[in-house]
């Protein structure tokens, strides 16, 4: 199936989602977001989030404002312990509002020799973990912005297996829209375990552990923890499904993720 085919069904895009994600972002949460950097730099950091969540002008990733984007990015709005950033659904609108930006970021060119300095998949998990919390409209639109994310960022990470985390992110939104067909849903899990299965001969001497799948070519594996989470959370929910291709499909995937690495790891 060729690519452009494999993800139509999704329908990429990314408009719809800032349109539904952008007026949740009032001005007191941007405010937060400008202030997680130990309150340095406010009015800089401020300057163009403002903008770019009232004129939709994206951001170029200098200091200002990815300093505060990648800090927010890390908040855990479930921990009453963590701050000083949101809690509760406000911080979940703060995480998915700084995710979604710093990928969104990676559109314009002058961002693009950025991307090495991050990740995609730690990224691209908070922002599926808030999005599910957040639930409603954000989830099919959120489905369609990964889609786009895989197919406009995902061939520009030099790690290549970056593409197949934005993928997986598509896949545990996409189970949450009723609207997507099976044979789509079997389709993007085959391209995974395909994807994967032709990444590991030429990536595996990134692996640091005795894996052989997605996580052993993850340098950047802060969040695999999670990763090993949603396989367990695939597995679990194909359990729950009459047998299908597609139960069966998710929950290879979700043991690929997560039966294989039983053993503690460091996260």
């Amino acid at each position: 199936m060729a690519f452009k085919d494999l993800l139509a069904p999704f329908s990429p895009d990314s408009d719809e989602f800032f349109e539904r994600l952008l007026p949740r972002i009032d001005d007191a949460m941007l405010l937060e977001v400008a202030r997680a950097d130990y309150n340095e730099d406010v009015d800089a950091h401020l300057a163009p989030l403002k903008r770019f969540r009232d004129t939709r002008e994206v951001p170029l990733l200098d200091w200002t404002p990815r300093e505060v984007l990648d800090l927010i990015r890390w908040s855990q709005p479930d921990d009453p312990n963590w701050g000083p950033e949101g809690h509760g659904t406000n911080g979940h609108l703060m995480r998915a509002f700084a995710c979604a930006t710093l990928f969104k970021a990676y559109e314009r060119e002058e961002n693009r020799c950025r991307i090495d300095d991050g990740s995609f998949n730690e990224t691209a998990i908070q922002l599926v973990d808030s999005l599910r919390v957040l639930s409603g409209d954000l989830v099919p639109a959120g489905m369609r912005f990964f889609a786009w994310c895989v197919a406009h960022l995902g061939p520009l990470h030099e790690d290549r297996c970056e593409r197949t985390f934005l993928e997986l992110a598509l896949l545990a939104l996409a189970l949450n829209v009723p609207a997507i067909s099976d044979g789509a849903i079997v389709a993007l899990c085959k391209f995974i375990d395909n994807e994967v299965q032709s990444l590991l001969p030429e990536m595996q001497w990134y692996a640091t552990r005795d894996r052989d799948w997605l996580l052993s070519m993850n340098i950047h594996d802060l969040r695999n923890s999670r990763w090993i989470e949603l396989g367990r959370e695939f597995y679990q929910w194909a359990e729950s499904q009459p047998e299908s291709d597609k139960s069966t499909w998710v929950a290879l995937i979700g043991r690929s993720l997560a039966e294989e690495y039983s053993r503690p790891i460091s996260t």
